[in-house]
């Protein structure tokens, strides 16, 4: 047996791993996002009357995780749905979309509203 005859599977395993380490990677990153925005939901959601501290925080450290289009575009999505989990689909069009001003932090993929499409950050 040659090594060259193990080469085909080799490289697949090796295509297989890196899909499903590029997926737990991606995971992560979700759930770090969501994590972060969750103290801005209830300010997003006019639960609270202001941004808080911690908000503006979060909103850095996602903005920091979004270096390609793609990214922010899962970004975007993964907020999205924890805006609609925790705040059951309510949100503040206005109140989201001043939310970097607010904080002062240059973001361009936070959702702004329930039915926004976040593949549109995708081009």
């Amino acid at each position: 047996m040659t090594p060259t005859r193990y080469a085909p599977a080799f490289m697949a395993a090796a295509a297989l791993l890196a899909a499903v380490l590029a997926t737990a990677l991606q995971h992560d990153a979700c759930e770090t996002a969501q994590q972060a925005f969750s103290e801005c939901v209830p300010y997003v959601v006019g639960e609270e009357p202001s941004v808080t501290p911690n908000c503006c925080r979060g909103l850095g450290d996602i903005s920091d995780m979004g270096d390609t289009a793609a990214q922010r575009g899962a970004l975007c999505a993964c907020i999205l749905s924890e805006v609609k989990a925790a705040g059951g689909g309510r949100m503040a069009p206005g109140r989201v979309a001043g939310l970097a001003a607010s904080c002062k932090v240059p973001i361009g993929f936070i959702p702004t509203k329930p039915d926004f499409n976040c593949s549109t950050l995708l081009i």
